[in-house]
């Protein structure tokens, strides 16, 4: 890359000789985050000041102009704000270019420019600039990566005379953990998520050798699952004489839900799990699993099982996690050990968000464009070979997390590795928004073109892009999603997994999007329709049959079951009745307090619409977990922290959201038969801040284990009693209950069983009083270890066993059983 670049570059250009151009790589950019402006005049939630400073390492002078700096940040920077004689210009959604003004005269050797600008409150590193890279005007298209860069980390600036307001300091921790009892591991419940009954037994069933597994030859998927995890127990012993394991489909007794089962361990008669259908076998199994001791240090020990009946079955049908691998792609492996965590807990539906403006991630062998341009980022003038940079992926192309995508054959071991734990798979492919991807692809093909070339119509989208809506007007637009679907449909009948459920996205067209289309007008004109909001329902009418010639039924995110309206002159929706009727699933994940759409999962379904809830309050993984600074996510929807799932009452979340309850006066609640249409539920992890290793497994769990209580047990006593009082003692029970599971048993389990697991540890609180540091951690069972040096506590440090002498400094952090340490709670230096 960089001899092209010493090719194109005159001298002149540059102020030093072609030779040294290659040096132009070692520009050093730093960032950092001054303060935050809270009393802005806009009266709004507040600024961050933060400056870029620019040095040059090179021995020759960097030129007053014919370069820029290009970089992605979630915010860019407001009109008007930046100093040092640059400008910031957006160029696509989140990439942002840095550009020297009038005002720059160029840069000597050695010297530094610092370069303040304003821009929206910044909340944690997912915010901060990401990939810089450098572009001179002598070769546009090629990209230099900027190595000697440092965005420096940064904590909350003091506000005024006090802390930022926004901040869970450790005091704040320790009043959240004030209200945790720890529960002795003997007392805690034995199966997790809670199941129907359950009923301790006398004596044990000891296991000296391998019990022989009982099944018949339809269970034989689960007989393999079961002897996999039994063998540790029992090493290379053959099997003894010692009673089965027995697998049986029948009826449960006083359950009617197909997953259902019943699990007894008897000292006499062995292990036997009946199971109405071959999953509910295999949450028996998952139940079983649970109730195993860690394995003896003398491999092939055996092991005790207290006797123990289970009868259980889950409360919703539909038990989701969506995964977004098109905005950060994640690899095959990360995903089929995503796919082990919620077979764990019992989740059965994988959604699949694969196809969004910055990533096409799945291969369609008849259409080799989506891959080869849709899948790869870099940068780019014209997007035709592939996308830009997004989200810090930088300039050279097919790096991850920007690039990449599953293979037909990855995806049919992806759709065969969730069938086998009873997992649904639900491909996702966005439209008619969120298709920048697909629409840059299909440019040069005719037959499958999504945009109208004379389209002069004016629009942003909410992730800032003016470009990634298909057309409906073009009946190239549904020959593609005729071959799209078509495609998907013969992957899944190639590996045994029968497609049943396509999810066709629909959410977020912005206004504005094909009122200045040709080919909108003369659709509009041939099918006597009046507005270009007519269109909306012209193209899921005619997606809505491509898919039913397939035997398929649409599904969408909320958008596809709204028609906007007016009301007292203002913009509004109401659930759509045309498609009510006629089986649509509408996923709903808009309730923002004050939004107005608070109640709209509700209206949906007493309208008519299946309804899985989904609402960014409690179950969109990928926002922060709170406001402070060394965490990750997002915060447009909040925060969500293990708290959130737990407390999500699908029936009544108005709850349990932390506003004024005054915000939904007046709003719809959920009806007997609006009760009948709540399939089920799903936690959602949208991928923009996925961007390393490990990172979804951060934002993933401990999350994920509120989801899994809420999807498969019934409302605990707390959601149901009407008593504020009886209401808060029961649920603060309840969450002690919850968090020591997790803490004591749920979480060191997965430290055992799954290797090198990233999951969130929690902060510590911290409180002084009477010149002493007493210590909370939200999760029992984790170890506290503790400096007064002011240094990092490690796995050597001094374990905390009560109240620490509060001198000048104290630091403390929690690390589970292999040793892994979370963020550290500190007061002091």
């Amino acid at each position: 890359m960089c001899n092209r670049l010493l090719a194109a570059l005159p001298a002149l250009v540059l102020g030093f000789p072609p030779s040294a151009g290659a040096a132009q790589t070692a520009l050093q950019l730093r960032w950092e985050l001054e303060r935050d402006v809270f009393q802005d005049a806009a009266g709004g939630r507040g600024l961050s000041r933060a400056a870029f400073t620019i040095t040059n390492r090179d021995a020759k002078p960097l030129p007053a102009s014919g370069w820029a700096i290009y970089f992605n940040a979630l915010h860019s920077a407001q009109p008007g704000t930046v100093e040092g004689g640059f400008i910031v210009e957006d160029v696509v959604a989140d990439l942002h270019r840095l550009v020297p003004a009038a005002g720059f005269g160029g840069l000597a050797p050695g010297s530094s420019i610092r370069i303040p600008y304003l821009t929206d409150l910044l909340l944690n590193a997912s915010f901060v600039p990401r990939g810089p890279y450098i572009v001179f005007d002598a070769a546009k298209d090629v990209g230099i990566p900027l190595n000697d860069f440092v965005a420096v980390p940064f904590e909350r600036p003091p506000q005024g005379a006090g802390r930022d307001p926004r901040v869970v300091t450790p005091e704040n921790q320790f009043a959240l953990d004030s209200v945790i009892r720890a529960i002795p591991a003997s007392e805690l419940p034995p199966v997790f998520p809670t199941p129907v009954a359950v009923s301790q037994g006398a004596g044990a069933l000891h296991l000296t050798a391998m019990p022989p597994v009982e099944a018949p030859e339809a269970l034989g998927n689960e007989a393999a699952f079961a002897a996999e995890y039994l063998r540790p127990y029992f090493g290379n012993r053959g099997k003894g004489a010692v009673p089965p394991l027995q697998l049986e489909a029948g009826p449960v007794a006083g359950q009617a839900s197909p997953e259902a089962y019943s699990l007894v361990v008897d000292p006499a008669q062995g292990v036997r799990i009946v199971g109405a259908s071959p999953a509910g076998v295999f949450y028996g199994l998952q139940s079983l699993r649970s109730l195993l001791p860690p394995p003896h240090p003398r491999t092939g020990a055996g092991l005790d099982l207290a006797a123990i009946r289970v009868v259980d079955a889950p409360r919703f049908g539909y038990r989701g996690f969506m995964l977004d691998v098109a905005r950060n792609f994640q690899p095959k492996a990360a995903v089929l050990r995503t796919l082990d965590l919620i077979a764990r807990y019992k989740l059965n539906v994988f959604h699949l968000h694969l196809t969004d403006d910055e990533g096409w991630r799945i291969e369609l062998p008849s259409l080799p464009e989506l891959t080869a341009v849709g899948a790869r980022r870099g940068h780019t003038l014209g997007s035709g070979t592939h996308l830009p940079p997004a989200f810090g992926s930088g300039p050279a192309v097919d790096r991850p997390w920007g690039s990449g995508f599953f293979s037909r054959m990855d995806y049919i071991e992806i759709l065969r590795y969730a069938a086998a734990r009873h997992i649904e798979v639900i491909p996702e492919i966005e439209m008619p928004g969120h298709a920048r991807a697909a629409i840059k692809a299909m440019q040069g093909n005719p037959q499958y073109r999504l945009n109208d070339p004379d389209d002069r119509s004016v629009y942003t989208s909410a992730q800032g892009y003016h470009d990634n809506v298909m057309n409906p007007g073009l009946e190239s637009t549904y020959r593609f999603v005729e071959r799209v679907v078509g495609d998907l449909v013969a992957i899944h009948r190639e590996a045994g997994v029968p497609l049943r459920h396509i999810h066709m996205g629909g959410d977020e067209v912005p206004a504005g999007v094909w009122e200045g289309s040709p080919a909108a007008r003369a659709y509009l004109k041939a099918h006597d329709l009046t507005s270009v909001d007519d269109l909306w329902f012209a193209f899921y009418g005619r997606v809505e049959q491509i898919l039913k010639a397939q035997g398929l039924l649409p599904s969408g995110w909320e958008e596809i079951a709204v028609r906007k309206t007016s009301r007292d002159g203002h913009r509004t929706t109401i659930p759509n009745p045309d498609f009510a009727g006629r089986g649509w699933r509408a996923y709903v994940w808009n309730n923002v307090p004050g939004g107005g759409a608070e109640d709209l999962a509700y209206r949906l379904a007493n309208g008519g619409y299946d309804v899985v809830l989904s609402p960014v309050s409690n179950l969109y993984f990928d926002l922060a977990w709170n406001p402070n600074p060394e965490e990750t996510g997002l915060d447009w929807g909040g925060y969500v922290d293990l708290r959130k799932p737990f407390q999500f009452i699908p029936f009544d979340y108005y709850r349990n959201v932390p506003v004024d309850p005054a915000v939904f006066a007046g709003k719809d609640r959920l009806t007997d038969y609006g009760r009948a249409h709540v399939v089920g539920i799903q936690g959602n992890l949208w991928s923009e801040t996925l961007v390393a290793e490990g990172r979804l497994e951060y934002m993933l769990l401990p999350k994920l284990f509120g989801l899994a209580e809420r999807a498969w047990a019934p409302d605990p006593d707390w959601a149901t009693e009407r008593d504020p009082a009886k209401a808060e003692a029961l649920y603060r029970e309840a969450w002690s209950r919850f968090v020591n599971v997790l803490g004591q048993r749920e979480l060191p389990r997965l430290d055992r069983e799954v290797s090198g697991l990233n999951y969130r540890i929690p902060t510590p609180g911290l409180e002084v009083e009477g010149g002493m540091v007493r210590c909370s951690v939200e999760l029992p069972g984790f170890a506290l270890r503790y400096t007064t040096d002011g240094s990092e506590p490690t796995v050597r440090s001094s374990e905390v066993r009560g109240p620490i002498p509060f001198r000048a400094s104290v630091r403390v952090a929690a690390f589970n059983t292999a040793g892994r340490k979370g963020h550290t709670a500190r007061l002091g230096p």
